[in-house]
């Protein structure tokens, strides 16, 4: 296998002209690659850490990554939100060993150093050991740059850059109608499934947002489902776009399907959205969205879906069901079983994708066949206003922005 060592600048991993676009296979394969992923995307753009309703009240924290840095989401006394590397400012130690939690302040299990709600520090023990003041010199755990929209959290290690709603920049308004599917703000967040693949973070990336595989690698869950009740195959191949923006966001829509609702129960639900919204804007909120935000989200109109790379052949992704506020108790019991079936650990749907990630995996082993193929739809794709491209819901548009991006910000100094 050919290694980081023969490739001259990242930018050579991605090649594009006016009807094709490739990606080296390398990228999925080498170590060093993905540890420079770690640093040249996680550690220099937005990254989403948490929901909001995760952290309700003073003193409720999460724990989260950007990368391969551990982070603390958590709500101060005043209800601020912080989010702080999760490394004691003495030995490195992470604070906070939890997935989440209720507490007045952090304190290091290691020295028992002790740190507010907001990262501060509040003391160390055996403080006689230091000169007058030395410790309160050193600082208390360190807070990055965060910003909240919609419910969601982001945070960057980056001191500098473009804010938030800057870097989202024309995908913001679908995130908007995104969150309107909870006809009262925000959704409330249920407890996350936790599973893991054999294969690179960049496979699962991909496809949360790729329309033309569904009616390929899922059409035996398709009949399956139909055979019980579900919706016909041919439901799930409604005419609908691919979508694509700047920073590597993406958009795979279809007119709105709201799996495992009768006709009766889809009315319910459409008209609590009505009910906050006017008229015309009814529609854009129902159509079915699946919306990439680089690097590791994607929004579903039923779930969160969070991918964490751990090595080049190791991701795991954390799934946390939605639960929309402003809508009969009966409609939510039906959407979250109904998403079980399909998306969770178990689900029909879920586990064919994860066997494609792993076979993906095995394939890019090799090194005589160097590249892949990303351009289905490049002779049809039209560019909008500012930087969106859309196609057909079979074009590989999403992807393209994907790895535009990524090229983007691995060759930011053009070199390895």
């Amino acid at each position: 296998m050919q290694t980081i060592d023969h490739i001259r600048s990242f930018a050579d991993c991605v090649t594009e002209s006016d009807l094709d676009f490739r990606v080296d296979t390398r990228i999925y394969t080498d170590q060093a690659i993905f540890d420079q992923e770690m640093l040249r995307i996680f550690e220099q753009t937005w990254v989403y850490v948490g929901h909001i309703s995760e952290i309700e009240n003073p003193g409720d924290y999460k724990t989260a990554q950007i990368g391969q840095n551990p982070v603390i989401v958590s709500r101060a006394e005043d209800g601020d939100i912080h989010v702080l590397l999760n490394e004691c400012r003495h030995r490195g130690n992470a604070v906070c060993r939890e997935f989440h939690g209720n507490v007045k302040g952090f304190t290091c299990p290691y020295h028992g150093w002790a740190y507010a709600l907001d990262g501060k520090l509040k003391g160390v023990t055996h403080p006689q050991g230091y000169p007058e003041n030395f410790a309160a010199g050193i600082g208390g755990l360190i807070a990055l740059r965060s910003d909240v929209f919609r419910g969601l959290i982001f945070a960057t290690m980056r001191d500098d850059g473009p804010g938030l709603m800057d870097h989202f920049g024309d995908v913001a308004k679908y995130v908007d109608l995104w969150a309107d599917l909870s006809p009262e703000p925000e959704y409330r967040l249920a407890q996350p499934h936790h599973y893991s693949f054999q294969g690179n973070w960049k496979f699962q990336v991909e496809n949360g947002t790729d329309g033309w595989h569904a009616r390929i690698t899922h059409a035996s869950a398709f009949e399956t489902a139909a055979d019980f009740g579900g919706p016909p195959t041919s439901a799930r191949s409604t005419v609908g776009c691919t979508r694509g923006f700047h920073h590597g966001f993406g958009i795979l829509e279809r007119a709105g399907i709201r799996q495992g609702l009768t006709d009766d129960q889809n009315d319910l639900y459409r008209a609590a959205i009505a009910r906050h919204h006017p008229p015309e804007r009814l529609e854009p909120i129902w159509t079915e969205r699946k919306i990439f935000l680089f690097p590791n989200m994607t929004l579903f109109d039923n779930l969160i879906r969070v991918i964490q790379p751990v090595a080049a052949d190791q991701t795991i992704v954390q799934s946390y069901p939605l639960v929309a506020r402003g809508l009969p108790d009966t409609l939510n019991r039906i959407r979250l079983p109904e998403l079980h079936t399909r998306l969770s650990t178990a689900g029909m749907i879920n586990t064919d994708d994860l066997e494609m990630f792993t076979s993906n995996q095995t394939g890019m082993r090799g090194s005589k066949m160097r590249w892949i193929v990303l351009a289905h739809g490049m002779n049809e794709e039209q560019k909008l206003g500012g930087s969106e491209r859309i196609a057909s819901d079979t074009s590989e548009v999403p992807q393209r922005a994907i790895y535009r991006e990524w090229a983007r910000l691995m060759s930011v100094d053009g070199t390895p």
